[in-house]
This record gives C-alpha cells, structure tokens and sequence, in this order.
C-alpha cells in the first residue's frame, strides 16, 4: 500500500518535492491514471498538474472514485485546483491561492493555469509563463508600488492576448505599454517574480503530508456508482493487460457469461428495490478476493455477491444500462482468483 500518490509536474520540480514530501510521485495525470492508482490503495492522492490538450485530461469520474474508495484526495496549482473547485461539494480538499481564486471567480478560464512544459526525461521544465503567475505578480509589483494601476492593466491585457503556449515575460512585457515595461523589467531582473503555481503546489504537499502523518483513520469505502461506460473505461484504463491475457483463455466466454450472470441478477434486484445490510456486506468481503482491486472495487464486487444471493428468492425485473461483457469477464476472474495470477 503506497500512503500518498502525488501527480506533479512542471509546477514544481520533483527535487523540491521529494524534500517536502516521502510520497509516490508519478507524472501529471492524464485519463486513467487516478484509476490505476486506486489500485495501490493509497491513504492519499495530491492532485497538482495534469494535463490539457497531448492527451485526455484526469476524469471527475476517477476523483469522485477515488473518494468513494475513501482515498483523501488533495488538489492544488493547475489541474489540481480546477478539479477541486469542480469537485468541492464531492469532499475534494482545495488549497492554494489559485485554487481560491477559481472558487471565488475571480480566476474563470481554465487556460489561466496552462503552460507549455518539456517531457518527463527533461523534469517537466516549464518553457513558458501562466497566466497566474503574471497576476501574482503584478500584485506584488503593485504593493511595492513598482507599477500604477492603468500600468498593471496594460501588462495584463498584454498577457491575457497571448496564446498561453506563447507567453513569456519578453513577449508580455513587449505588448505592454512602453512605461510600464520600463519600470517592470529591471525589477523583475532583480528576482521579483512570484510563482504562484510552485507557492501552492509546496503549500499542497505539506498538506498532504500532514494528513498522512496524522494516522487518522480512513473513511469507509463504498461502492463507486458510474454509468456502464465509465465501468468499462475503468477496466480498460487500469487494467487493460490483465484483460487481454484474461479474453485470450480458452474459457474467456465462460467467464464472461459467468459473470454477466452476476451482474444482471445484482441489476435486478437492485431494480426490484432489494438492500444489502453492514452485515451482509461483510460477509460477502469474506469471499471476494481484494487483490488487484481497487477498495471501491472490492465493496462493489462484494455487494454483486450479496444481491445475487438474495434476488433467486426475489421476483426481477428489467434495468437499463445493464453491465457489458467485460465487466463480467473481469468480475468472474476476480471471483475465480485469476486477477493476479
């Protein structure tokens, strides 16, 4: 079990990092990787960046799975604060500046936080300047009175026209009016520049390293309730090699139909308005495997159990948006102890 995942890149180098933080630290998360992770069981996932356009971006979906599987989850900086803002209500912790900045409106377009960054074999090096930080410093200028206010709106403007790929504090300073570049350059020369996205990315991290050293006792997981595509993009994202060994046995029809059998009868009962109980749960956790398994995973495979046994008393009926053929292939080797063989 690995306590505390952390998906960082380019907001703070991961040197820095690994001072602030003993944690798992994986690159900035793309579609699926919250899913995978869940399979380690974390006690918690810092959510700082993510990415934006190369690929998929992180799905509220895998978040609010991950809180399901009572894995605290911490979002902070770039992708971190938008899905905390988004996910608040759900029990997703925000922190940071920019993260209040979103909540309160003040900051609206998710492009605030973008920026252009090298790969993972070059540290995530930023290449070039987000939004947020030129407002953060610009406050700052601002307080030291280093910049008038029709001044601070011209270099603002001149920032906010700037495809965010694009800008830097040359190319910010040379839309700028000509005074308040002149008066703005040599201070920023002189080490004045605030990064916000690192302030709170740090700030994130000591968070999360609190939580983790307070040894307090997770929430108890509960079944993670997704559309039947999301199910399926489940398994696919988290365990897409298992499953492709699994549909290449002999008996990978078999299991599918085993399982599906499960499926449809935990559907209808659930349909016919049948519960499970605490303690019919705990029961049913006693024969269901759990390793491979995310923890939302293993209580919902468990309940599968528990209404299956109840529903042969139980007249059913018909239910929409009924399990795929996948999902039972992958819950029939769970339950024949294939998952990790």
């Amino acid at each position: 079990m690995k306590e505390l995942i952390v998906f960082l890149g380019p907001s703070l180098p991961h040197r820095e990092a690994q001072k602030i933080v003993k944690a798992d630290f994986r690159r900035p998360a793309r579609q699926g990787d919250v899913f995978r992770a869940l399979v380690d069981r974390p006690k918690a996932i810092a959510l700082i960046d993510g990415v934006f356009e190369e690929a998929p971006s992180v799905w509220h979906h895998e978040l609010m799975a991950a809180l399901a599987a009572g894995v605290t989850v911490f979002g902070a900086s770039s992708m971190g604060a938008l899905r905390a803002v988004e996910l608040a209500s759900h029990g997703m912790i925000g922190i940071g500046k920019i993260f209040q900045g979103y909540l309160s409106r003040e900051l609206a377009d998710d492009a605030d936080v973008a920026l252009l960054h090298a790969d993972g074999a070059h540290g995530y090096r930023p290449l070039s300047l987000p939004l947020v930080n030129v407002l953060a410093t610009l406050e700052k200028a601002q307080r030291e009175r280093v910049l008038k206010r029709p001044q601070t709106a011209s270099v603002i403007r001149s920032a906010r026209q700037l495809f965010f790929q694009n800008r830097t504090w040359g190319a910010v300073l040379d839309g700028a009016h000509p005074a308040a570049s002149a008066k703005l350059r040599p201070w920023l020369e002189a080490g004045n520049e605030v990064d916000q996205k690192a302030l709170d990315a740090r700030e994130c991290l000591a968070a999360a390293q609190a939580f983790v050293a307070r040894k307090a006792v997770a929430p108890t997981p509960r079944p993670f309730v997704g559309s039947s595509f999301v199910r399926r993009r489940r398994l696919l994202d988290a365990h897409a090699p298992l499953l492709e060994r699994l549909g290449a046995r002999p008996d990978a029809r078999a299991l599918e139909t085993a399982g599906l059998r499960r499926l449809l009868l935990a559907a209808f009962a659930k349909a016919g308005g049948l519960e499970v109980t605490a303690s019919e749960r705990k029961t049913a956790m006693r024969s269901v495997p759990g390793r491979g398994l995310a923890a939302d995973q293993h209580e919902f495979i468990a309940e599968i159990v528990a209404l299956e046994a109840k529903v042969l008393s139980w007249p059913e009926r018909f239910v929409a948006d009924g399990p795929s053929r996948l999902e039972g292939l992958a819950l029939e080797a769970v339950l024949r102890g294939l998952w990790r063989q």
